[in-house]
């Protein structure tokens, strides 16, 4: 028989049970009435930005997002070292995703993962669960703002360098740089799209020290006045170029030695690699050949001329830096024979690539004998695979002295006598084989008016002027095999030709119709006096063009495959027409 003790254990033991029994029912209760409730609700304590979504319904949600968005000035203010840029939503095309936002906050509490789910649950009972808010923006565009608040805020540090300054070298002194972190820039910015939270941001940056201090540079300084004191001449046969102390300081540069950590002076390998360039263009001269039978486009006919010469890179830059660095006044060209290969048949001078004709009816006999002459020194030119083509340095120095006619040429925005008038539609027929063979064009300059001569059997705008020295015109061989320029003038039908050989790599050619806007009439005539004209004569130097911009697109694809697409502008001024009226008696 149970005694009191046990039965006063046995009744508390029941109470206990009970209560606990209750307290369970009492939490299934609870959780059945919260899932009832968010059943079609977002769970408590989602955020996205500032904004609560906890115990909305989808639609509830997304509305109160779109209420909140028409409220927000959507612009970033990034600032550092006291400056500040703003990017604004319509500079980079943002735009926020309501709907998706919303169903992605829905979906908090309901991943299928029991554990993972109701710790979400719970913790939004006791704290936010933000979310980022779903948007789209143009990454081209951000990277572009990004950059220009980079440009503004990042300081370079300034290495201690050299000058000249009223004629004598000095020492500038180093500077420290700024710089702003890449990675805290772009997040500052996402994550202000992320939580709404647009307005102020403080970037953070670090400091960039100078690699090169005034003490370095001052200990070589003697050594910098040694190298720009001694002007060095380079030679090719009669032709020069000189080194002014001005230009030898402008290939100076001061490097660190990592592995003796001193200072030294070097030659700046950029500049150095634009003066060969330049060189080349000057004195290669590319092996030259000749087709001399054809089947329709096939070549049957091919035979070699002459050999080419070209500037050997590797002794050059040897040459000049023991110039540099020695005190040695010249600098010979060295140059390495170009002949191609020994067999002429694996030039690879196959077919017809492209062909551009124009015709010089109504020119003057000057300007005929100018126009072929330059034709004929531009032809038979043998361009290797990856060469660039100069028609400046194919047809050489234009002059009376190497035999053009005096004739009428662009200068000065007037047209004027000058040696190699005419010179200018060799190059605009050239300029039209080019663009018809596919070939990359890296140098084409329009002329400064419409002339008549090009527009005969062409439309507007396929025209290139050249201007010595440096208006050139010049393209790439950018195919597997040689190309071959030849021209060929037909002075009893006023006709020019270029055509371009080589072998075919299955590229097509498409342009587009030239568009021509912003036209304008030329300006009223104007008349001069000239003493040389017998009084009562008229003479017309320049002839009236209307102005006008014109713009047409070359599209070059191999198959499926858009190898490159060019555009090509030219801006024609009006032009005058221009008499000169006889006064001498």
């Amino acid at each position: 028989m149970p005694t009191l003790l046990q039965k006063i254990k046995t009744l508390a033991f029941s109470s206990v049970s009970k209560k606990l029994l209750f307290f369970v029912y009492f939490l299934l209760l609870l959780a059945t009435l919260y899932h009832v409730y968010y059943a079609k609700r977002i769970v408590p304590g989602v955020t996205v930005g500032d904004v609560s979504l906890g115990g909305k319904n989808l639609a509830q949600a997304q509305s109160a997002l779109e209420a909140r968005e028409k409220t927000l000035d959507k612009k970033v203010t990034l600032k550092y070292d006291g400056k500040e840029y703003a990017v604004k939503a319509e500079d980079i095309d943002l735009t926020y995703d309501w709907e998706g936002t919303t169903l992605r906050a829905f979906e908090i509490g309901r991943s299928g993962n029991v554990l993972q789910d109701t710790k979400d649950k719970i913790a939004g009972l006791v704290k936010n669960l933000n979310i980022p808010a779903f948007h789209d923006h143009s990454d081209e565009k951000l990277i572009s703002v990004l950059s220009e608040a980079k440009s503004l805020f990042n300081v370079i540090a300034q290495n201690a360098g050299v000058k000249m300054e009223k004629g004598k070298l000095v020492v500038t002194t180093e500077s420290e740089g700024k710089k702003v972190l890449d990675d805290a820039l772009h997040t500052t910015v996402i994550q202000a799209f992320d939580k709404l939270s647009f307005g102020d941001k403080e970037l953070p940056g670090k400091k960039i020290v100078p690699k090169i201090t005034t003490a370095e540079v001052t200990a070589l300084l003697p050594q910098a006045e040694k190298i720009i004191n001694n002007e060095i001449t380079v030679k090719d046969g009669s032709r020069t170029w000189k080194l002014t102390s001005e230009q030898l300081l402008g290939y100076m540069t001061f490097q660190r030695d990592k592995e003796k950590n001193h200072v030294e002076i070097d030659l700046l390998e950029p500049r150095l690699e634009s003066f060969v360039e330049e060189l080349e263009q000057e004195v290669n001269q590319l092996p030259r050949g000749l087709v001399t039978g054809m089947e329709g486009n096939k070549v049957t006919g091919f035979e070699l001329s002459k050999e080419g010469s070209e500037l050997d890179r590797g002794k050059f830059i040897s040459a000049f830096r023991d110039a540099y660095f020695n005190s040695k006044g010249n600098v010979d060209i060295p140059k390495v024979s170009v002949s191609g290969p020994l067999d002429k048949d694996k030039y690879g001078i196959l077919e017809l690539l492209g062909e551009g004709k124009s015709t010089f009816k109504g020119s003057a006999s000057g300007r005929i004998h100018n126009l072929t002459l330059a034709a004929e020194r531009a032809s038979g030119v043998l361009v290797s695979p990856g060469a660039t083509y100069s028609l400046n340095n194919s047809v050489g120095d234009i002059d009376s002295k190497t035999g053009y006619d005096i004739a009428y040429i662009i200068k000065d925005g007037r047209t004027v006598l000058g040696s190699g008038g005419g010179v200018c539609q060799t190059s605009t027929t050239l300029f039209r084989a080019v663009l018809n063979s596919g070939l990359p064009i890296v140098m084409r300059y329009p002329h400064a008016y419409r002339v008549s001569y090009y527009e005969q059997d062409q439309p507007v705008g396929f025209d290139a002027a050249i201007y010595q020295p440096s208006w050139d015109f010049r393209f790439k061989n950018d195919t597997e095999n040689y190309v071959l320029v030849q021209a060929e003038a037909d002075e009893a039908n006023y006709a020019l030709k270029f055509q371009i050989f080589g072998t075919p790599d299955g590229r097509k050619v498409a342009i587009t119709e030239p568009a021509v806007t912003n036209q304008s009439p030329p300006p009223p005539a104007l008349y001069q006096d000239d003493p040389t004209l017998a009084k009562g004569v008229t003479k017309q130097v320049d002839f009236p063009a209307w102005g006008a911009k014109v713009t047409y697109s070359r599209t070059v694809t191999r198959g499926d495959e858009e190898l490159f697409v060019d555009n090509f502008e030219s801006r024609y001024q009006p032009w005058r027409a221009v008499y000169l009226v006889g006064t001498k008696e």
